[in-house]
């Protein structure tokens, strides 16, 4: 049933089920005369000796209800699940449904528009000014996204404000950030600091662009961290007909010059995680049940407050936690309260479907890549495979992310 367990779950979902607790001296009696009569069980957990929590279809809680007699067991539903009972739930509550089915609509089509427009990296123009000229060419807040045309308005901003030299358009959920990058940035740098952009990770150069320095790379080339992108040593390139530059001797125009590299260079970069998950999980969790004590702390004797002589727990973890009284110039109250507090903790044992397992496997892949992958990065692809091995009550998954990203990072040389 592994492979088609999604399907399963589309029909029991469609047809009803139920989740229900069995109470008697042999649950497993229970269990094998119900796989005997055709009734599918699933999810079956197991809470004590003689307690059992399982899901089972709709249609068979009748025919269930005469194997539990005959094995002398009882049972209550705990929980009902599927269309039947959202449908009986709809016809109670027409108004309400209708409700949520406007307001889903609702949020879908304001999902559609543009909402909030955000200014990064201006100094020079203030962030007014910037957006007046995005209105101007289009972008303004309640534009469907499919009307923005991005390209046109990073035309129009870096036209209109000469200032600018490179504008850069994201779109992301409802928001639209512009980002800038300003000639006055670079002629704020010191000149005699002089730096390379480097790469910091492995990728594949897909844009670059140069404010300051020498390109030694270009797009499609595959990069290794530590590898030189754009040069802070800018080598002379004279043509036969070019003047030499104002302020500069002809000695002087045949030496590189020095300079604070700068720039943005993108490039897609790949990252792995792998998350596994056992289909059988057992361990403890907390029962909500707290004990506590309280005491004041006086030198070396110690006033209990609030005393629990013994501990109500077999199992438990314990936290302590104590607040000193503040000190006075250069005298410290030998004084604190300490709390102690006492959080039950009960074993359990939970049998996952296999598909459950792929998702929490997935699940775990994706925390351990998230990490990883910085803020700005746009995911541009996703691959997740099972991999296949001798431990059939264990899932392990093995997740591919591709991102767009700044791999550049600016890095001192001296000469």
């Amino acid at each position: 049933m592994g492979k088609n367990m999604p399907v399963f779950s589309l029909v029991s979902y469609l047809m009803g089920y139920v989740v229900i607790l069995v109470k008697g001296k042999s649950p497993e009696k229970f269990i094998n005369l119900a796989f005997s009569n055709g009734i599918v069980l699933w999810d079956i957990t197991s809470i004590s000796k003689d307690k059992l929590l399982l899901k089972v279809r709709l249609s068979a809680v009748r025919t269930l209800r005469q194997v539990a007699r005959k094995t002398h067991c009882r049972f209550w539903i705990q929980k009902r699940t599927g269309a039947p009972f959202l449908y009986s739930r709809i016809k109670r509550r027409k108004s309400m449904a209708l409700g949520i089915v406007i307001f889903v609509l609702g949020l879908y089509f304001l999902s559609s528009f543009i909402w909030l427009i955000e200014v990064t990296g201006n100094h020079y123009y203030s962030s007014g000014e910037v957006l007046g000229v995005a209105a101007g060419a289009g972008l303004k807040q309640g534009i469907l996204k499919k009307q923005l045309k991005a390209k046109k308005i990073e035309k129009v901003i870096q036209n209109r404000l000469p200032e600018i030299s490179w504008v850069g358009i994201t779109v992301k959920g409802t928001k639209v950030s512009v980002e800038i990058v300003e000639k006055a940035q670079v002629k704020k740098e010191k000149n005699d600091i002089h730096t390379h952009v480097i790469a910091k990770k492995t990728g594949i150069i897909k844009e670059i662009l140069v404010i300051n320095g020498q390109a030694t790379v270009q797009e499609e080339d595959t990069v290794v961290p530590g590898q030189i992108l754009i040069s802070g040593i800018v080598l002379p390139v004279k043509k036969a007909d070019e003047t030499i530059e104002k302020g500069r001797t002809a000695e002087e125009a045949e030496k590189p010059l020095y300079v604070h590299a700068k720039g943005i260079v993108r490039a897609l970069v790949w990252y792995n995680g792998y998350g596994e998950a056992y289909l059988k999980e057992t361990g403890q969790r907390y029962t909500g049940r707290i004990a506590a004590r309280l005491s004041l702390k006086i030198g070396s004797e110690e006033l209990k407050i609030i005393n629990s002589p013994d501990i109500p727990f077999s199992k438990y973890k314990k936290e302590v936690t104590r607040k000193k009284m503040p000190s006075w110039r250069n005298f410290k109250p030998p004084v604190e309260l300490i709390k102690q507090k006492y959080y039950e903790l009960e074993s359990y044992e939970r049998v996952l479907s296999r598909e459950d397992a792929r998702q929490k496997a997935r699940q775990k892949a994706w925390v351990k890549i998230k990490k990883q992958v910085p803020e700005q990065a746009v995911i541009i692809r996703q691959e997740t495979d099972e991999i296949a091995g001798n431990k059939e009550e264990l899932v392990r998954i093995r997740m591919l992310i591709e991102t767009k990203e700044d791999i550049g990072i600016e890095k001192v040389f001296y000469f």
